[in-house]
């Protein structure tokens, strides 16, 4: 549509023009050729007639870059947004504040009585949490480099031993089951996709930021 615009803004300019130079409307001349009609124009008239569609297809791939750059930056205001509200239900969560510090200073235990437990619970609420972004990277909404600010607490989660041996008991249930891929899964894929076994959780000293 906007080239439709453009074309037919290029077409009644020209015809203006040559209304102008001429004298007469267009339709009056007859057919002509048109190199014919253009010779019949002063100098910088002909030069006028062909600068007009140049300008008119610069100004609209200039339109076309600028919806492009909108574009890019709508996308990445709404990315933001998306990591944003996983950091804030993260951190206004009383139970999924009091999971992750269990597992921040190494008091949870996977052990016979954790499952029915209210830690079960808690612990759960806290995985589904960053599973939920983690669905959002797979579905290629969120890029790995968008997810940088909740880098650490994937790590610390995912990375805890205990919580590895209940992964762990979840897939060979699932599996057990019939069940296919456990609702966890994706959250371990984005983990190790973040930061391979062989690297730190978090950066050392000596690596750029």
């Amino acid at each position: 549509m906007q080239k439709g615009l453009v074309a037919g803004s290029t077409r009644l300019l020209t015809a203006g023009i040559i209304l102008v130079m001429t004298g007469m409307p267009v339709h009056a001349q007859g057919p002509q050729p048109p190199l014919a009609a253009l010779a019949g124009l002063p100098t910088w008239a002909q030069l006028l007639l062909l600068l007009v569609p140049a300008v008119s297809a610069t100004l609209a791939a200039i339109g076309l870059g600028l919806n492009y750059l909108q574009a890019r930056r709508n996308n990445a205001q709404a990315r933001a947004a998306l990591v944003a509200d996983c950091l804030d239900g993260f951190t206004s969560d009383e139970e999924i504040q009091r999971a992750f510090y269990k597992v921040e200073y190494s008091e949870f235990t996977y052990n016979e009585d954790f499952h029915g437990s209210d830690v079960e619970r808690e612990i759960d609420k806290l995985l589904r949490h960053f599973a939920n972004i983690a669905l959002a990277w797979q579905a290629g909404l969120l890029r790995t480099k968008d997810l940088e600010p909740i880098r650490y607490y994937l790590a610390r989660i995912v990375r805890d031993p205990e919580i590895e041996r209940y992964l762990t008991f979840i897939r060979d249930w699932s599996e057990k089951q019939g069940l296919g891929e456990h609702p966890y899964a994706v959250l371990i894929s984005l983990v190790d996709h973040m930061i391979p076994k062989t690297m730190s959780a978090t950066p050392s000293s000596d690596e750029s930021p």
